[in-house]
């Protein structure tokens, strides 16, 4: 599409994701193939949106019109899921696992009826009504039920009578709290004060419960995801009792689970491979919320969210993040040539310092995600997808996380072998080379074949012969490099002065740049006490200053730089 002229996209929703079906240059074309669509009935929702490309070439997409079509309740049905975490508690079916389950198995009738998993938990009406859809209520309690027993080999039958039982008890605590008339309301935004108030009506621990109970009365008044986004970010802002913050930031992961809620918030995006990096960012409180409805309250929580304050937020995010970046939906909607770069892109959004976001999970994500890309499924196909991530992100570093986080994850059993190959042949080699290109400064080599090493000295999946096998092979690369650049030669020039000499070589020491315990590192230590071992060494280090107060302060920074070198 040329910069500065419009397009019209069909799209339509399947499964809760809007796709494109149709694209047109004119608008009155797009209405027409719009309304054939809605006319089929076959999708459950059709909208229009106007795509224009700006001289930079970002897209801009506005919504202009939209129509859902399952608008009768009682023929939503339930999502299929593939695992169910069981609750053995009453406490368990209101813990985050169990909530995270009804947003993915009811969200269908979620989106519909724009309530969270807390807010039906927690109003007896809400409750009734959902169990009065037989294709909702019954569908589900057998879905979880037949999960949940298998894993735990248990009879079906008598988890899913369990599952009946601990409904009737949570219908009827809603109800008893709904009928309680000295139930205070939020007032002045200070969910603080509520639970004040709280404390001196019921017994400490239902002040969570009926806390929630008043918090859903008034989300329940909010018809739109962002507006609860707005009433939740006040609350958030002002709480300062972490039990106030606990309780909001559980609500706040049930609205950031929804999966229109969360679009509501990352705004247009291109693409799928933008959609995730964009959730990636907002994990990271890097997102640029200049695109989305709610860039006020995305600027107020995105720093806590980032900072962990709002954990179970997090984890709602990395969760929808994780499955999406495993599920089948195209990363690319336009050009599915650009696939493989898109997932490129997307994997090495997900590398951070720490290591891979999402850690083992992602890298079965990954891996499941990169099957879509070739020909052969199965078990030969995630063993041939192993080698394609490999191939396809060009980045040391992030293939050493990669291997080491897949080799614990799920499928580190039956991948084992292939994991333990592709890690053999990256550091196999006797050059530093293919771990640090030669184009990046010396320090900067040095220390990614440092992490690489790190990474490796401390994969779990791993047994410790094979840890230090390949550890000593990263070891004999960067003893090697350090010989043939004669890097610690020249830092100990015999030309300088002893002072230049042992600092030099000290602040090499003390930076990190090689494994501790290693040979590498050995070598320059090793240089290091020859220094030291002169005789009347301090002395000498500050031979040629004449102010006592000058010398003393020398000798104070080279005891300090002694301690941060391990000489201490």
């Amino acid at each position: 599409m040329p910069a500065g002229r419009a397009s019209f996209e069909v799209q339509v929703q399947r499964s809760g994701t809007w796709m494109t079906e149709e694209i047109r240059e004119a608008e009155v074309q797009a209405k027409t193939v719009m309304q054939s669509l809605i006319s089929l009935g076959r999708h459950e929702g059709v909208r229009l949106v106007k795509c224009w490309e700006r001289a930079d070439g970002t897209i801009s997409e506005t919504v202009l019109q939209t129509e859902m079509l399952s608008r009768d309740s009682g023929r939503v049905t339930i999502v299929s899921i593939d695992d169910a975490p069981p609750c053995k508690k009453i406490a368990d079916y209101y813990g985050y696992n169990s909530r995270a389950t009804i947003n993915r198995l009811f969200r269908k009738y979620i989106e519909k009826v724009f309530l969270t998993p807390t807010e039906m938990l927690h109003s007896h009406k809400a409750m009734q009504r959902i169990q009065e859809v037989d294709t909702l209520f019954v569908p589900g309690v057998d879905r979880v039920a037949s999960l949940q027993a298998k894993a735990a080999g248990e009879d079906a039958r008598a988890r899913k009578e369990e599952i009946y039982k601990a409904v009737d008890r949570i219908t009827m605590r809603a109800r008893k709290a709904e009928e309680n008339a000295k139930l205070p309301a939020i007032k002045d935004d200070d969910f603080d004060r509520l639970l004040d108030r709280l404390g001196k009506l019921v017994s400490p621990e239902e002040v969570g419960f009926y806390a929630l109970v008043a918090l859903s009365r008034d989300l329940m008044e909010r018809r739109n995801w962002l507006g609860k986004l707005d009433r939740l970010t006040k609350l958030i802002v002002l709480a300062h009792d972490s039990r106030a913050v606990d309780l909001l930031d559980g609500v706040l992961a049930d609205l950031l689970g929804v999966p229109t809620a969360l679009q509501d918030v990352l705004g247009a995006q291109k693409d799928l491979a933008h959609a995730l990096c964009a959730i990636a960012d907002l994990i990271d409180g890097k997102f640029a919320a200049e695109m989305s409805d709610a860039r006020e309250q995305i600027t107020a929580l995105g720093p806590r969210i980032a900072e962990g304050g709002l954990t179970e937020t997090k984890q709602s995010l990395l969760d929808r993040l994780i499955r999406q970046v495993a599920g089948g939906q195209p990363l690319c909607r336009t050009d599915p040539a650009q696939e493989r770069d898109s997932f490129r892109a997307v994997a090495l959004r997900m590398l951070r310092g720490d290591g891979l976001l999402g850690g083992a999970e992602m890298a079965e994500a990954l891996t499941r995600r990169f099957v879509l890309l070739q020909e052969a499924g199965g078990k030969k196909g995630l063993q041939d997808s192993v080698a394609g991530v490999v191939s396809t992100v060009p980045d040391a570093l992030f293939r050493t996380i990669y291997l080491v986080s897949l080799a614990e994850s799920g499928l580190a059993e039956e991948l084992a072998e292939v994991i333990k190959s592709a890690l053999a042949r990256l550091v196999g080699g006797a050059d530093i080379s293919g771990l640090a290109p030669a184009e990046m400064p010396v320090r900067d080599r040095l220390m990614q074949v440092t992490r690489i090493f790190d990474f490796i000295a401390c994969a779990q999946g791993l047994n410790e012969s094979e840890r230090k096998l390949l550890c000593d092979k990263l070891d004999a690369a960067l003893v090697g490099f350090l010989a043939r650049g004669r890097i610690i030669e020249r830092l100990d020039d015999p030309a300088a002065s002893l002072r230049d000499r042992a600092t030099r070589l000290l602040e090499f020491c003390a930076a990190r740049l090689l494994p501790p315990k290693s040979k590498a590192l050995q070598l320059a230590r090793e240089r290091v006490v020859d220094l030291l071992r002169q005789p009347n060494f301090e002395l000498k280090f500050v031979e040629g200053i004449s102010d006592a107060g000058r010398r003393e302060e020398i000798l104070r920074g080279l005891h300090s730089l002694l301690a941060r070198s391990g000489f201490g």
